[in-house]
């Protein structure tokens, strides 16, 4: 941020299509937070996000109930660490000495009775 904090969970979308989908502003809603894209002055990948292409797996699943998805991420020493959040997947709390090189798969709507919860985030929205 142009104050100088750091932000290690943000989404940045295109505001007309994010309203699209979630059919409500970030402002407007109680359960998200959203900052002004004026007040950024870098960007760069989170460590706490998952591959892209584990996150579409996710998304491609669908929501596990009404408004909330659960899902296991499998890692190369065969832990398993299962989550739970709303309908954004793409960031978790890794475990100690894991990174995202470590996951070799996802398992949709799997570890429903010990998923952790993962981290807050926040919306920037901006318009073209």
């Amino acid at each position: 941020m142009k104050d100088g904090t750091e932000l290690p969970r943000v989404y940045i979308c295109e505001a007309t299509s994010w309203y699209k989908y979630w059919g409500v502003w970030p402002e407007d809603d109680a359960g998200k937070k959203s900052i002004d894209l004026n007040l950024i002055a870098g960007i760069a990948a989170s460590p706490q996000r998952l591959p892209a292409s584990f996150a579409n797996k996710l998304y491609d699943a669908g929501e596990s109930g009404m408004g909330y998805t659960i899902f296991t991420v499998v890692f190369a020493d065969g832990l398993e660490v299962a989550y739970g959040t709303g309908n954004a997947v793409d960031f978790i709390r890794y475990p100690h000495g894991k990174t995202a090189h470590d996951i070799r798969d996802v398992l949709p709507h799997m570890g429903r009775d010990t998923a952790r919860t993962c981290p807050d985030y926040i919306w920037c929205l901006y318009s073209q």
